[in-house]
């Protein structure tokens, strides 16, 4: 039938799949009867959005321009948004091919190149995160108003396309809400809390897709993530047994979906494709760039992988000094758009050390100290640790196993999968 779901599961390294593979029985299954890729690169930047549109997006960074979870506007790092992928997606090509598309909670998917759309319910801490540019001149303000005012209105429509879509599905066996867990009503709980709703909010999605994809116009193409198992990475480690209950209960989830379709008879309607947006790993030291840096450096953070965007060559000769000194290296800048790698600076850790570069949030006064992740992502690039997990599945997927593949491989697999023409140079994986 050539339709395919895409589920991105949040964090989850190609070394962890492995070693967790009895809390994984759903998906360790499913990689035995489909193509298996024992390591899929993650961006040179090894973070969330890079990875999500690596995905659905057939080239890297340096092309589609997500290369962190900030980029540099010209003004200062911001959270990147779907508007800022420069190349045609996967969406985005089916749509054009006259296929039905839905974006459940996927983070990186532009409206846009929708038929039915859900916001990712930890958006409100990034991509709904306008930037206030006071230096702008009015005429870029009135043209940021006008295009913010239109794509407002084009998500008022799709929204209420999807709504009235979702009511026609049977209340009593799906659902038809997703929790916000980061919404006015829940504010007051910790956020362990907000996690264990995160994990429900993964679950209403999933059930959502299920029901579209059991009815009698389901969609072509449905792109969904489990995102909370990155925050109990984040928190606990991946030895810790919240973490192992959060990775059950993603395995639980996407066996939930599969059983849902099996019982009504259209599991082999569809492929799957299953991976992660990055790795994980232990990243117990932290360098405190708010402390180590002058006041006024313009710095982001991806994980251990540092951008600075210096005001002046002097600037930036003196902070490669300090970093340098600091133990620190320079990194090349290929996975940048070239019109930005001028103005900025790219450094990370030697190789074997893993560093994370972060604010001294307790305010110790220190240049080191200890990190406030139990783990994290965004290693130098080439760890082992942040190599994710990869697995194709479904009546038009051959049983093979990969030993490994780049992260622009996959979108040209899902438009092979889709039976989509594009004009990708890399070759599919099945």
């Amino acid at each position: 039938m050539s339709k395919l779901i895409l589920i991105m599961i949040d964090g989850i390294s190609a070394d962890l799949f492995e070693n967790a593979k009895n809390w994984l029985p759903n998906l360790h299954a499913l990689a035995q009867k489909g193509t298996r890729i024992n390591a899929l690169t993650p961006e040179v930047c090894g973070t969330s959005f890079p990875g999500r549109t690596s995905m659905i997006a057939g080239q890297t960074g340096a092309e589609h321009g997500v290369y962190g979870n900030k980029i540099w506007d010209g003004v200062e790092f911001r959270w990147a948004t779907p508007e800022d992928v420069l190349t045609p997606t996967i969406a985005g090509l089916a749509k054009q091919a006259n296929k039905s598309v839905a974006g459940l909670g996927y983070g990186m998917v532009n409206t846009q190149d929708c038929d039915l759309y859900l916001d990712p319910w930890w958006s409100d801490e990034t991509l709904n995160r306008a930037r206030t540019d006071d230096t702008s001149s009015a005429e870029n303000k009135l043209n940021a108003y006008q295009q913010a005012q239109q794509s407002q209105a084009l998500r008022a429509e799709l929204a209420k396309r999807t709504q009235a879509r979702l009511a026609q599905l049977d209340k009593a066996r799906f659902a038809t809400q997703v929790i916000n867990p980061n919404g006015a009503k829940y504010q007051d709980y910790n956020s362990t809390e907000t996690m264990t709703f995160g994990m429900l909010a993964d679950q209403q999605l999933l059930d959502i897709a299920a029901g579209l994809a059991c009815s009698d116009d389901a969609p072509d193409l449905i792109l969904l993530e489990i995102a909370a198992t990155d925050y109990f990475l984040h928190k606990y480690g991946s030895n810790d047994p919240m973490m192992q209950h959060s990775l059950r209960t993603a395995d639980a989830q996407v066996g939930t979906l599969l059983e849902r379709l099996r019982q009504v008879g259209k599991l082999d309607d569809y492929n799957f494709a299953i991976m992660s947006d990055h790795g994980h790993t232990a990243m117990t030291d932290a360098i405190y760039c708010d402390q180590i840096l002058p006041e006024g450096v313009r710095w982001s953070s991806e994980g251990g992988m540092l951008l600075i965007a210096p005001r002046s060559q002097t600037e930036a000769d003196q902070v490669t000094q300090i970093l340098l000194e600091a133990g620190l290296e320079t990194w090349n800048k290929d996975f940048l758009p070239k019109s930005q790698r001028d103005e900025l600076l790219v450094f990370t850790s030697k190789e074997g050390a893993l560093i994370s570069f972060e604010r001294d949030l307790k305010g110790t006064g220190e240049n080191h100290g200890s990190s406030k992740y139990q783990s994290n992502h965004g290693m130098r690039p080439g760890s082992r640790e942040d190599y994710r997990f990869c697995l194709f599945v479904g009546p038009d997927v051959p049983q093979q196993t990969v030993a490994f593949a780049t992260a622009s491989q996959v979108a040209p697999t899902l438009a092979s999968i889709l039976k989509l023409e594009t004009q990708w140079q890399e070759e599919p994986l099945c």
